[in-house]
């Protein structure tokens, strides 16, 4: 999150008087969790990610009965996203490349381990249909989430933080029969529970597939903590996949009415 909004910040305002106390402080993020390098005598190379795997771990020395674990597969392809942005804005081609490079890694093991559409092979039918794996421990995984055990949480903490750079893992197809086979049925969906803060974020990732309704019930749901009315509005308004109809003048009066 520090490191995306801090490229944006870059980029937009490259001059602010203390972005060289920034740049510090980022590039020794950066560093903690993606040093390249063996020589370095103050952290370690790659942290968290598994370059046999392809994907990252969120558990570090603790111990852990079935295992590492990996939760919430959008947050680490949105650290990997910030990464090559703030290359990008910093002039730094080689750490662009490997931000790059890490983050299509990530986002195919995602869309072969994680988010799975109804063709996957890779785990067996009874977890296939679910579409998500909820936690994926090394020896087993869990259809659920550490802090609540709800379907629209066990998914939505897959679509978290909102960002263009989600679609590379969270293809069209399968956005469609997740939401077809899950979560349109989902109460908290089928009553427009506005109250749920979840909500806000099933419906930005139902606008692949459904713009128009998205947009009609994102005006009155609350609002996910980290997320604005401005950017789901824009979200869902920007994110459909090319064989969806958008009405784009309806569209626009939804969102300049909010």
């Amino acid at each position: 999150y520090f490191i995306t909004a801090s490229a944006m910040l870059k980029h937009l305002d490259p001059n602010w008087s203390r972005m060289p106390e920034l740049e510090r402080i980022i590039w020794t993020m950066l560093r903690d969790v993606v040093n390249p390098s063996a020589e370095d005598k103050y952290f370690p190379r790659f942290r968290h990610f598994s370059w046999y795997l392809g994907h990252s771990y969120s558990h570090g020395v603790t111990s852990i009965d079935n295992g590492k674990d990996e939760e919430s597969t959008s947050e680490d392809i949105n650290f990997f996203y910030g990464m090559t942005l703030w290359g990008r804005v910093t002039g730094k081609k080689a750490v662009e490349d490997l931000g790059s490079l890490m983050l299509r890694l990530d986002a195919h093991a995602i869309r072969t381990y994680f988010l799975l559409k109804s063709d996957n092979t890779i785990h067996p039918p009874e977890i296939v249909r679910n579409h998500v794996t909820g936690i994926f421990f090394d020896n087993k995984v869990y259809y659920n989430t550490w802090f609540l055990d709800e379907k629209y949480a066990i998914h939505g903490i897959q679509m978290i933080p909102v960002s263009p750079i989600n679609e590379l893992a969270r293809t069209s197809t399968f956005v469609e029969q997740e939401w077809n086979d899950i979560l349109s049925k989902e109460p908290i969906v089928v009553e427009v529970n506005t109250t749920i803060t979840w909500l806000s974020l099933l419906l930005v990732n139902a606008a692949t597939v459904n713009p128009m309704e998205s947009l009609r019930n994102l005006k009155n749901a609350t609002m996910d903590d980290g997320l604005s009315r401005s950017w789901a509005l824009y979200n869902a308004a920007t994110r459909c996949r090319d064989d969806v109809h958008v009405n784009t003048t309806a569209a626009a009066q939804l969102t300049v009415k909010v």
